[in-house]
Order: structure tokens, then C-alpha cells, then sequence
């Protein structure tokens, strides 16, 4: 297959987007794990504020690679190069005056497999707020019981919030890493294939809760599940071999591509 790449994005949702709050930009970004090696090539993008946005593309194309730059997480692997801006709320996050801490505190990240600590419930989701210097028992509570609740978590755990999280079934260990993410009070969350190894159960509970997420942060979620992608973001960007190729709303991505390559890819001609 001859793949020509140019990214691109519909005039309509060029006027849809001008009523959007920017939240994340890149521009020029180009990102190498080794000299010879470009994992992202020329990406421009703008995610708006408080909506869900989904990365698709087939493995190796980039799309986790582009998440785990917004947070500066590519920065544990050594020999990596970055060129280019990443702009988050307008601020270059790769700028020498940005902490790294801070950076991680507004934007939090849920990994694919769920990484619950080997402590209590209750302190899982506490541990952020508290290394960030809050030691009032009683917002401690507080932020427990709303970060369980906005994961869809309290009712099942409330009566055995001293257990180990350890205990829990993969779904909700997977749900109570949203909600560790959601204690530290971010702007952004995002989610590397969240759903990827859990059943269809508790993946619907992992999509329900991304939707009541949705106008209160900022969501960007890495899916291979196209149905996924089309059930729970706004926008969808399609990605090939480092490369965006197109970025729409949601709706207009999956029905009426601009890309012939995106028909392609969605409607199963690859991939």
C-alpha cells in the first residue's frame, strides 16, 4: 500500500473548534525514541477544553506515544528527542520553568493496566492529595468519597474502603485509578486503551464513567476499538505511522471521512 499522508481537518469542524477553548496544542511536533527513529512526525493539533477526544490507528502508529508526550511521561526513556511545542492552557510544558510535578498534578494519566497501589482503597485515593500537602482528615474524606463517586466507584466499595485495593476486580481496580487521577484535581486525564484487557461489563462501566467525566475535564483517551471511539469522544484524531491524518468531530470521522485512507482504515480495509 502507498500511504500518502497529509493531516487534515474539516472546515466545519474548523468553525466548530473556534467556539472551542483550546486546551492542548502541538505544533511542528516531532518526537524520536533514537536519532534514526520518528514515532511522530509533524503533528498539529488543537483538543478543546472539557470534551472527550479519542486517538485511533492501527498498532504503532503513534497515538500513545502523542498521549504520553501531554504529560512529559516519554521523558523516563533515555535518548528520546523532541522537537516542536506542546502547549498546554497555552504554556510550552517542555519550557524550563514548568515543574515537572505540576505538569503531572493538572495532567493526570490512567494507564492500560491498572496499576492500583499495594495499600488501601481509602488510600490509594488519598495518596496524591496527601504527598501534595494536604493532611486535614476531613478533606481527605471528602475528596475520597467525591473521586469514588465521579468514578462510579462509592456505591461498591464505601463499606470496605480499608481493604486493599488489591482486592478488587479489574474493573474496578481500573476504576479506582480514575479516581486516584481525579483526587489530584487535574484539568486533563488521560487514558492509554483503559478498557483494553477488562470485559465488556466493565468496560461499559469504564465508558460510563468517561461520559459523566465529559464537561467537567478534559478527556483523552487511546482506543484500538473503533465502537469505542465512536460511543464515547466528540472528536476523533486518525493516526498512521507517526502521523495525523485526520482530526473531525466524531460523528462526521466515522461517517463522512475527508481521508480516503481514514475510510479505509475504519471501514476495515486495513489494520
Amino acid at each position: 500500500m502507498v500511504i500518502n499522508i497529509k493531516g487534515s481537518v474539516s472546515s466545519e469542524t474548523k468553525n466548530e473548534m473556534a467556539n472551542e477553548n483550546i486546551i492542548i496544542e502541538t505544533k511542528d511536533l516531532n518526537f524520536y525514541y533514537t536519532p534514526d527513529k520518528a514515532a511522530l512526525i509533524d503533528v498539529n493539533i488543537q483538543i478543546p477544553e472539557k470534551k472527550v477526544t479519542a486517538f485511533i490507528g492501527p498498532s504503532g502508529c503513534g497515538k500513545s506515544t502523542l498521549l504520553r508526550n501531554f504529560n512529559r511521561m516519554n521523558d523516563l526513556i533515555p535518548d528520546i528527542k523532541v522537537e516542536g511545542e506542546i502547549l498546554i492552557e497555552g504554556q510550552n510544558i517542555y519550557d524550563p520553568s514548568v515543574r515537572l510535578e505540576d505538569l503531572r498534578k493538572k495532567v493526570g494519566m490512567v494507564f492500560q493496566k491498572s496499576n492500583p497501589f499495594p495499600m488501601s482503597i481509602w488510600e490509594n485515593v488519598a495518596f496524591g492529595p496527601k504527598v501534595n500537602g494536604e493532611s486535614n482528615i476531613s478533606n481527605l474524606e471528602e475528596i475520597v468519597e467525591a473521586s469514588l463517586v465521579q468514578a462510579d466507584l462509592w456505591r461498591e466499595v464505601k463499606d470496605r474502603l480499608t481493604d486493599s485495593a488489591l482486592d478488587l476486580s479489574g474493573g474496578q481496580q481500573q476504576r479506582l485509578c480514575i479516581a486516584r487521577a481525579l483526587a489530584n484535581k487535574p484539568d486533563i486525564i488521560l487514558m492509554d486503551e483503559p478498557a483494553s484487557a477488562l470485559d465488556p461489563i466493565s468496560t461499559g462501566k469504564i465508558e460510563e464513567t468517561i461520559d459523566e467525566l465529559r464537561g467537567k475535564y478534559t478527556v483523552v483517551i487511546v482506543t484500538h476499538n473503533m465502537q469505542q471511539a465512536a460511543r464515547v469522544s466528540d472528536y476523533t484524531a486518525f493516526m498512521m505511522v507517526g502521523e495525523l491524518v485526520e482530526f473531525n468531530d466524531t460523528n462526521t470521522l466515522f461517517t463522512k471521512p475527508d481521508k480516503e485512507l481514514t475510510e479505509e482504515y475504519i471501514t476495515g480495509r486495513f489494520g
